[in-house]
């Protein structure tokens, strides 16, 4: 409990006026809530002393029904704000974490897979939220509520009977502390199992076409409902933990009740106390029975905030190992280049890319091919800093790219990657992702460009259709396309296609191919393909076998040169004449 209270400490102090109203509001609340119980025994004892007057009793039930209205009144007060805390908490929590995802590259999210970033930023915020909010409540009522009943028993009744009364009170809390390390331990290993169950729904969601194509489906059902069954005992561990509290408090407040109320007659008897005394001390002790069940929950809910605590906190203290950007704005593109440059991906020893010599001149048409594996897709990633570099660093107008602003390096380059990401939105807002003040008359120009705008027209609702989550609604050629639109909204300097035409025909990358050439979308193209038809008019063509560039050339000097390209060119165009004979 005490992790928890130092973490969560920067937090109140950044809000210190409102828990300071949240404290004070408390202290007049539980001075108002044990007043009565008081009046009762100035009550009580004028009966039976026989000194009870209408005047008294008209007093009395002011003095009642003011400290219940004053009660009530703080109590909302101080209430209120401790839950507006609560969701503020999960505010901010779920604002850092997003902006924290947005600036992580690519190794943050090898680490952390997507369900178990859904895990923290949902269930795990939400537990923040309930520690700050419940918890918070709980703690003052299981401290300052408590205090001010045992003060009022002590001052007010007896304070031998108080102690008297108190004495089964050490064994309640040496369990509570021995199990609330084990609630930790186990709350902890539930999430887990919750992000593992929560990942792997995501992955057979995505990969449901193929689980159906292999007729898995049973197979992966029986898969998941281990996963969900695991879960499940794991939860049901922190429940039977959980459950051990309530019993254990009742009957050590019956011990008290037993014992006080022995105790107490005595004192009675021998005029020690009053009898009005003696049934206030009662009152009191009924009292304390709320505030001891939440030590149960206290404990529990302290320490389940703590084990998600550090869940986020191990999120947000994980960086992703690039290095770090430089202060410079990037506002033109001249030339990208690498030099000698090696690269390996982090946590493995294979160089991926071998010394590597390229040039990109503002104007130029770059061709990357060569053989699967052989490094195209990762010489493109270098240029929008995802990974850390290994040794060299790409030169971005002769400074090394890391002097810039990584958002400003970003602005010069357009990428249409392997992977098509598009959003469970409409047609149109997808497109606006391109460049968020299109009209439609530019919306439908980049549609023209990338060969799609006939099939959006042919669709009932335009450019309101929406795609479905990751684009289901559309065929793999027109995810392509739409992709594309949505780079060329970009206008910048730079595009970058990754192999971006492989699902439409040659006839219509042709045509693509072309309107780049026609229009004044951008002014440098770097192209990763398979298709050589797409690069016969490139300024240069290297080719890439196991990270090393082997050839290197224009279209038309590399199909006389013996080697990959040569035999890949002639490869294709064989199968092109088997098709249009066909």
């Amino acid at each position: 409990m005490n992790y928890i209270l130092k973490q969560l400490w920067s937090y109140f102090y950044a809000h210190k006026k409102r828990y300071v109203i949240v404290l004070v509001f408390m202290l007049v609340a539980s001075a108002m809530y044990v007043a009565p119980t008081y009046i009762i025994r100035l009550f009580v004892d004028a009966i039976i002393e026989k000194k009870l007057t209408s005047s008294m009793l008209i007093q009395y039930i002011g003095l009642f029904g003011g400290a219940i209205l004053l009660a009530y009144v703080t109590e909302f007060v101080w209430t209120y704000n401790l839950f507006i805390g609560s969701y503020d908490i999960q505010r901010n929590l779920r604002g850092e974490l997003m902006a924290h995802f947005l600036k992580m590259g690519a190794p943050f999210y090898h680490r952390f897979r997507t369900g178990d970033l859904m895990t923290r930023s949902s269930d795990d915020v939400q537990v923040m939220g309930m520690t700050v909010g419940y918890g918070l409540m709980v703690f003052l009522n299981t401290s300052l509520y408590l205090g001010f009943i045992v003060l009022m028993m002590a001052w007010s009744v007896s304070w031998q009977l108080t102690l008297i009364a108190l004495i089964p009170m050490p064994l309640l809390a040496y369990f509570i502390f021995k199990w609330g390390s084990e609630v930790d331990a186990a709350f902890t290993d539930a999430q887990n199992s919750v992000s593992d169950m929560n990942s792997e729904v995501l992955e057979i969601i995505d990969g449901i076409r193929v689980v159906r194509a292999f007729g898995l489906e049973e197979a992966t059902t029986v898969q998941f409902e281990k996963q969900t069954e695991q879960t499940k005992e794991k939860n049901d561990r922190v429940s039977e933990i959980d459950a051990r509290f309530t019993p254990l408090i009742t009957i050590v407040l019956a011990i008290s009740f037993v014992i006080s109320f022995g105790f107490g007659a005595l004192l009675v008897v021998r005029q020690a106390i009053s009898i009005g005394a003696m049934v206030s001390f009662q009152v009191y002790l009924t009292m304390v029975v709320w505030p001891m069940i939440s030590a149960g929950d206290l404990v529990n809910v302290m320490q389940q905030g703590a084990a998600s605590w550090r869940r986020i906190n191990e999120v947000l203290q994980t960086g992703d190992g690039v290095e770090k950007e430089g202060t410079v704005e990037a506002n033109t593109f001249e030339s990208l280049a690498l030099q000698q440059f090696h690269f390996k991906y982090p946590d493995t020893q294979r160089m991926v890319l071998s010394g590597v010599d390229l040039t990109v001149r503002r104007g130029e048409v770059i061709g990357i091919v060569g053989k699967t594996g052989s490094g195209k897709t990762t010489i493109l990633r270098q240029f929008g800093h995802r990974y850390p570099y290994s040794n060299e660093v790409p030169q971005l107008n002769g400074q090394p790219l890391t002097a810039y602003t990584t958002q400003s390096v970003r602005t010069q380059l357009a990428e249409v990657p392997q992977e098509h990401t598009l959003f469970s939105r409409t047609i149109r807002e997808n497109l606006l992702f391109g460049d968020n003040q299109a009209t439609d008359e530019q919306l439908w120009q980049a549609l023209e460009m990338a060969c799609l705008a006939e099939d959006i027209r042919r669709m009932p609702e335009q450019l309101a259709t929406l795609v479905g989550e990751k684009g289901v609604s559309l065929s793999g050629g027109q995810k392509q396309r739409l992709s594309l639109a949505r780079a060329f909204l970009r206008k910048s300097p730079v595009l970058l296609l990754d192999d971006a035409l492989s699902a439409v025909d040659a006839k219509t990358e042709q045509a693509i191919i072309e309107n780049l050439q026609n229009q004044s979308v951008t002014d440098t193209l770097l192209i990763v393909t398979h298709r050589l038809s797409a690069i016969t008019t490139a300024s240069q063509v290297i080719v890439l076998d196991e990270g090393k560039v082997v050839q290197r050339g224009t279209h038309a000097s590399l199909i006389q040169e013996p080697g990959w390209y040569q035999e890949q060119y002639y490869h294709q165009q064989i199968k092109e004449d088997e098709a249009t004979h066909a």
